[in-house]
């Protein structure tokens, strides 16, 4: 999971934004600010994801995160599976700026190997 727009983290007022591709197919935009918020539900399903040969078997996924002009949009495998408007991110409850700090974050019982990691700028 790639995350952006860190601020405040390790504390009860942090906020950032995330997103992780799953095996199965499916994608997550979520963040926290504090509170946990969602951009699209419980997960969407595309194409563009790769799906494991079965649960539990390894998949390899290339994740980006871009912010350009009003837009937050998530990459995965070199296409936008989701873009979200900035107004509707930078709000009460959710991030505090889309500026910040970036990283990873593994989900509960995940092996991962990173590589590439960077933030660039036009």
């Amino acid at each position: 999971m790639i995350v952006i727009a860190g601020n405040g983290l390790g504390t009860a007022d942090q906020s950032f934004l995330y997103c992780a591709a799953y095996g199965n197919g499916s994608f997550i935009v979520r963040g926290f600010g504090p509170e946990a918020f969602q951009m699209n539900g419980r997960g969407e399903k595309n194409d563009a994801v790769h799906k494991a040969a079965r649960a539990g078997e390894p998949v390899s996924q290339e994740i980006a995160m871009q912010v350009k002009g009003d837009k937050v949009s998530c990459i995965i495998n070199g296409t936008t599976v989701g873009t979200y408007d900035k107004a509707a991110l930078v709000t009460a409850g959710k991030l505090k700026s889309t500026d910040g700090l970036y990283g990873i974050r593994f989900a509960h019982n995940t092996d991962a190997t990173v590589t590439d990691l960077k933030m660039t700028k036009p």
